[in-house]
């Protein structure tokens, strides 16, 4: 990572900020000036302060000779280093001081700032939002890829540009009080909570402390005068919308009759058509202050996306009434004039389709959770034809492993019927996988490799018009994704 700063910094400034003491062979490096943020000598490092981050697997600190060799002006370390002739800034963390000093960046370019939140949708929901904002002209920022843990953030905000007006970021948790942490730096003013789900139970515990976790965004928003967006197709997260005695917040999801007589500010979009390519239109309704609009915008996105676009459209509508001074007439013929969905390219995209001939392939492999699985189900619910499902495990479930792959049957079933729908299972927990789908009435075939899996996809996929890939991103199916689409082709 090489990051240009949007203004020189001293080392006295850096100092400062990152809460550290300079280390320096004589006072007249003190006044070395940086513009430049590195942490990989495998990129450049010239004329950069070098961050020497710690990871499980490596240590930056292994590698300031290398940073000096190669440029750098100055390093941030946790430790010195007595044979490094540039100066150092000695702090306790530099995860801690990299945050602090993207932190600092934040502050003065003052951007508003939109964090997202939850176990599955987070990139999609920000590359939405950032797309909306852009389509109006607004100079928006976003975190890169599907950067959301601490480094992730620094990075976010150290590379801030002098006139980013709105900077979109995702926060990510793998262990408790993290979100808290981040929020603390990160100091969003909308914050969105855009799922909830069974993710990262290793490092978390259990569900009621993964959802304890996640709400700590909304606590940081409301507790700062910020406003919370809530996606109400949970149970556990309808609950906790209804339970927040607070103005600030709004609801959104997919349509429910049911909830938009007691929602007064709420986005919620509706599947509407569907066609044999898995072209999807969505129709967005909208309440405001007792008042409802119908059909605001539509999408020509899949299912999957339906509550990522209302939690879009809805951050958006907020931001231009409260924030530009705009009725709710001006903004509903701004967005319908404005916003052209079909011009939206999701490059970091989590589902992926692409028609070969009379096959439509949907790629779905990028990650893997109960969650994001059953969403993959409902999407698939609204298309005719045979379906088949390669699926691989779901990892970092700790303890709950072996009862979430078997309740992947009851997911299923609860979407698509056992008639036209066919499983192709790899991975340690595939056996569970495969039970659970068989008691659900599921044809099911289980493999020991990715390569027989993919052989037996190339001996049968022309009895299917839908062929689903989905496992967490450790099992690597986007390989076998890309095999099969490849072998598609030269068949054609």
């Amino acid at each position: 990572m090489f990051i240009e700063l949007p203004f020189e910094l001293s080392l006295k400034d850096a100092e400062k900020i990152c809460g550290g003491k300079i280390i320096a062979q004589n006072e007249k490096d003190k006044g070395i000036v940086f513009q430049y943020v590195s942490s990989d000598t495998r990129q450049s490092v010239n004329k950069a302060l070098f961050v020497a981050i710690k990871g499980k697997n490596f240590d930056g600190h292994d590698f300031l000779i290398e940073a000096q060799e190669r440029g750098a002006v100055a390093a941030l370390v946790s430790s010195v280093n007595k044979n490094l002739k540039i100066p150092q800034i000695l702090v306790e963390n530099t995860r801690e001081a990299f945050l602090k000093l993207g932190q600092y960046i934040k502050n003065r370019i003052r951007p508003f700032t939109i964090a997202i939140g939850g176990s599955a949708g987070k990139t999609s929901t920000k590359e939405i939002i950032h797309f909306l904002f852009s389509q109006l002209g607004f100079k928006v920022q976003k975190s890169m890829k599907s950067f959301n843990n601490e480094i992730g953030l620094a990075v976010s905000m150290t590379s801030l540009k002098k006139d980013t007006e709105i900077l979109v970021l995702e926060i990510g948790t793998s262990s408790k009080g993290e979100i808290k942490y981040l929020s603390q730096f990160a100091e969003p003013n909308f914050g969105l909570l855009v799922s909830f789900g069974k993710e990262h139970l290793e490092g978390l515990g259990s569900p009621e402390e993964v959802f304890q976790e996640e709400i700590e965004l909304v606590n940081f928003v409301l507790g700062h005068g910020g406003t919370v967006f809530i996606n109400l197709d949970t149970e556990e997260l309808r609950n906790f919308f209804f339970s927040l005695d607070y103005p600030e917040k709004v609801a959104f999801g997919l349509e429910n009759e049911l909830l938009k007589n007691i929602v007064r500010y709420g986005f919620f979009s509706s599947p509407i058509l569907v066609s044999t390519n898995f072209e999807t239109d969505f129709s967005l309704s909208m309440l405001f202050d007792g008042k409802s609009f119908k059909e605001i915008v539509r999408t020509n996105l899949s299912p999957h996306f339906g509550a990522n676009v209302s939690a879009a459209i809805s951050v958006l509508f907020l931001y231009l009434k409260k924030f530009e001074g705009m009725n709710e007439d001006e903004i509903l013929k701004l967005i319908k004039y404005k916003v052209n969905f079909k011009e939206f390219i999701n490059e970091f995209s989590r589902f992926k389709v692409e028609k070969i001939g009379n096959f439509v392939i949907v790629d779905d492999s990028y990650n893997s959770n109960p969650l994001s699985l059953s969403a993959m189900f409902y999407s698939a619910s609204f298309v005719g034809g045979k379906k088949v499902f390669a699926l691989g495990d779901m990892l970092e479930l700790g303890k709950y492993s072996e009862e979430e792959h078997f309740k992947v049957g009851e997911s299923a079933k609860k979407y698509i019927s056992p008639r036209d729908s066919f499983f192709l299972l790899y991975g340690n927990y595939a056996k569970f996988m495969e039970d659970g789908l068989k008691n659900c009435g599921f044809s099911v075939e289980v493999f020991k490799s990715k390569s027989e899996l993919v052989q037996r996809l190339k001996q049968i996929y022309k009895d299917f018009n839908f062929i689903f890939f989905k496992a967490s991103r450790g099992l690597k199916f986007d390989e076998i994704a890309k095999d099969f689409i490849s072998y598609l082709r030269s068949s054609d």
